[in-house]
């Protein structure tokens, strides 16, 4: 049965081998299990490193990130993100479709044709509209 190595607070020194945590053994462990998700290691990594901050206060920002951070194997291209359920915002792209060019010069058929297809949407009826309600009422009592 071999130590845990994990970190005892407030000191973050290693229960198995009393050296700073992660130590060596740690970190090969880790970096094992982690093999297949290595943005997950990096993310629980920051996350203990942020703890360790608040105990940590002797070190300076960059000894804690090569502490807890600066080992870890540098991070590849990441998966391809496809948008499925929920486009990007901004909504999805369409290309429109080619408009046809009029030529104001041509009277007949094609201009007619043209101006036919163009359909416009009613307005909503007169009074319809959101009602604009003015503010309360204060009241002007004098402060004497």
């Amino acid at each position: 049965m071999s130590a845990a190595h994990i970190p005892a607070r407030p000191e973050w020194r290693c229960t198995g081998c009393a050296e700073p945590w992660p130590c060596a053994t740690k970190r090969e462990q880790l970096t094992a299990e982690y093999t297949d998700n290595p943005a997950e290691l990096r993310t629980l990594m920051a996350l203990r490193v942020a703890d360790a901050a608040e105990d940590l206060r002797q070190y300076g920002q960059e000894q804690l990130w090569q502490r807890f951070l600066g080992w870890l194997p540098a991070p590849g291209p990441g998966p391809i993100i496809r948008w499925v359920a929920n486009p990007p915002l901004g909504g999805l792209r369409r290309s429109l479709p080619p408009r046809e060019q009029i030529d104001p010069r041509t009277s007949g058929s094609a201009a007619q044709a043209a101006a036919a297809q163009v359909s416009t949407l009613p307005g909503p009826p007169a009074g319809s509209g959101p009602k604009r309600i003015p503010p309360p009422r204060r009241s002007r009592r004098s402060t004497r």
